[in-house]
């Protein structure tokens, strides 16, 4: 179909067709996305790539803890729902396979009148292509009964709620009776639909260790296979036959090589593009687009896994070439990104406005075209909730090969439905993926590039890279903000004469001295003419468990503790003492001492104080401080500063003497 036609159908424009995938690395995903954009060329139509990974992925007990925020990667999803965009292609069963059907059932309603297309995979009332998988599964099965006599077969398969699982059990069910071998269903193990399969393949081999071949429903399963199989020392291809479904890239360099079904996932998509450009030319306006149904031949491949026979000859031959291409193309990619790292760390404050700064870093060779659409601020998106994209969203800046354009902010507002079809967007057929912006639980938007697919492998790198420069630009910004708010209040506060209250001897929180009060008061005590001769106590005094009860019962509480620390160290010293809150949690404290009295009087009186707040207070915690204390006689010598450093010693040894933090169950707080 060409360009002019694909005019004519969608009004003057081009058709635009989404495709929703799930990881890009993933050999499936990948397949499809590669025969997709090689029809999306033939037609002449816009491909939008989304690749929304995994449904419901934190929920499944092997996820990697340190991918907490994958789940992000699913707002996709939702940006695929645009009235622009003339067809959905989805990857459902891929993308929810471990989710329930309630689950995708409610992803596929979002779409609304929005026509959608399934891949591998059918329902009711919608377009389908799925893989005509009995003619190459049957094949595996009957050649591991006629062709190597086995009778022990098992299958391992996904979760009932998966239907390709369900399917290709069915397959494996309907070939043994036919060959005369009763169904039997202790030989079926369901697990997960992936290579993190080990702990259920044990068990099963370890209730049927006479197994003799296992048919796996895809090849990631057959992996975990493997695995288990290898630390159980059993010869596969020879005392045990394994069979896998897909034939991924990574069959052929197993070892030994996996015999498998070849299910061609870009025949697929090449497949689905095709079939979705020709019902949308195809259809009348006043017409809906009635559900189609195709199907894609499979084909069983003999390796060594299953006849015992190893063609490295072959696997050589098909994959050297291609391994180059790929090395060459990987020490491309990974030089440009390890220059957008560069660039990306000098990023300074004089960046905080210049979104198409951000682009001119990501200067990639195989990539031309950049739209970068952000939220006007990051929204939150929690896990196990729907993202939900908003009415409109920024395009702040775009690059068209060399030139690279941020637009007038009044221009920069676009309405969401007009993400895929705006005046910035090249005249030219495109094929975009969409990179999602996060950070934690923060959505800032996407970029939106022309990817080749060849460098899809570097999606998620990008992903980071982007979000990353994003990220430092949004903490430059509210830092600009912060340094305008702290000069405005500098001016005011020289304005209203605020700045001696500012700098008064009085510590805010607790009204005794603060640090700069006490020394001053405290110098000015030990210089005056009575005070000669005399007896000083120096008192460095520290709250004990202030974090704690911070932590357990909150800062208000934490301040409630500092003040009445503040009064007992005030009431102990008396009006003839200075009393000081110097730091944090730390306290120091003058007394000329009377004839009789003694600094150890000024400990008993404390801790007298502070029992009586513990009893009278009600609080489930107790307000406790350590004291450093020393006695010296005043002299024209005596420094302030070295005295209270040697009191800050004793208490230093004093706090070593403390008990645990304990908090009583009796109490109101």
């Amino acid at each position: 179909m060409g360009r002019k036609q694909s005019e004519e159908r969608s009004g003057g424009r081009r058709l635009n067709i989404g495709l929703v995938v799930a990881n890009v690395e993933d050999d499936f995903s990948n397949k499809i996305c590669k025969g997709a954009m090689r029809a999306a060329e033939m037609t002449d139509a816009n491909l939008f790539v989304f690749p929304a990974k995994y449904l419901d992925r934190r929920e499944d007990e092997l996820a990697d803890v340190k991918q907490a925020y994958e789940y992000q990667y699913n707002a996709l999803i939702d940006y695929a729902n645009a009235v622009t965009i003339d067809m959905i292609l989805i990857c459902l069963s891929s993308i929810g396979y471990l989710s329930t059907k309630e689950r995708c059932d409610e992803v596929l309603a979002r779409f609304g009148e929005i026509p959608v297309m399934l891949i591998a995979q059918t329902k009711e009332g919608y377009s389908s292509i799925v893989y005509d998988n009995r003619a190459g599964l049957s094949d595996a099965v009957r050649y591991l009964i006629r062709d190597k006599k086995r009778t022990r077969i098992g299958m391992l398969t996904g979760s009932r709620d998966n239907m390709d699982a369900n399917e290709r059990l069915e397959i494996y069910r309907e070939v043994l009776e036919e060959e005369g071998i009763k169904y039997d269903e202790r030989l079926v193990c369901r697990t997960n639909y992936s290579s993190a399969c080990e702990k259920a393949v044990e068990s099963f081999l370890a209730q049927n260790p006479d197994v003799e071949a296992l048919v796996c429903a895809n090849d990631a399963i057959a992996q975990g296979a493997y695995k288990v199989l290898k630390q159980q020392k059993r010869e596969i291809g020879r005392e045990i036959l394994v069979t896998g479904f897909d034939d991924i890239d990574d069959a052929v360099r197993m070892d030994p090589q996996l015999a498998t079904v070849r299910a061609d996932a870009e025949i697929l998509g090449h497949r689905a593009m095709m079939e979705a450009c020709r019902m949308l030319t195809e259809k009348q306006d006043a017409e809906p687009l009635k559900p189609e149904q195709f199907t894609v031949k499979t084909s069983f491949i003999l390796r060594e896994s299953a006849s015992g026979q190893m063609d490295l000859d072959h696997v050589n031959r098909e994959y050297l070439e291609e391994y180059r291409q790929r090395l060459k193309m990987m020490l491309d990619m990974n030089h440009s990104l390890n220059i957008v790292n560069r660039d990306t760390l000098m990023f300074g404050a004089d960046n905080v406005r210049n979104y198409a700064k951000i682009l001119d870093v990501f200067h990639v060779s195989a990539v031309h075209d950049y739209y970068l659409y952000l939220f006007k601020t990051p929204r939150t998106y929690l896990p196990g909730k729907r993202f939900k994209t908003p009415e409109e969203i920024y395009l702040r800046a775009y690059r068209n090969g060399d030139e690279v354009k941020e637009l007038l902010r009044i221009d920069q507002r676009i309405k969401f439905r007009h993400m895929y079809a705006n005046p910035y967007l090249p005249m030219e057929r495109k094929t975009f993926v969409m990179i999602d912006i996060y950070s934690r639980e923060q959505q800032y938007g996407i970029m939106m590039c022309d990817l080749p697919y060849e460098y899809l492998h570097y999606l998620e790198a990008m992903c980071y890279q982007i979000s990353i420069a994003v990220k430092m630009k949004e903490l430059f910004s509210v830092q600009e903000e912060l340094l305008a708010e702290k000069e405005d209040m500098l001016r005011k506060l020289e304005q209203e004469n605020l700045v001696l209250d500012h700098i008064s001897n009085k510590d805010e929180l607790t009204g005794i001295c603060n640090r700069r009060g006490f020394f001053a008061k405290a110098a000015k005590l030990l210089g005056q003419k009575e005070s000669a001769g005399k007896r000083v106590a120096a008192v460095y005094a520290d709250l004990n468990y202030l974090k704690q009860i911070n932590d357990r019962f909150g800062h208000e509480e934490g301040d409630f503790s500092l003040k009445k620390c503040a009064a007992a160290l005030e009431s102990a010293l008396g009006s003839r003492g200075v009393a000081g809150r110097i730091g944090g949690d730390e306290f120091a404290g003058l007394l000329v001492l009377e004839e009789n009295e003694k600094a150890e009087d000024i400990r008993i009186r404390m801790k007298e104080y502070l029992n009586g707040i513990n009893e009278s207070a009600g609080k489930r915690y107790p307000v406790m401080a350590s004291l450093g204390m020393i006695e010296q006689r005043v002299t024209e010598e005596l420094q302030l500063k070295e005295l209270l450093e040697r009191a800050d010693d004793l208490l230093y040894e004093e706090k070593k003497k403390k008990g645990p933090f304990i908090v009583r169950e009796d109490a109101g707080v």
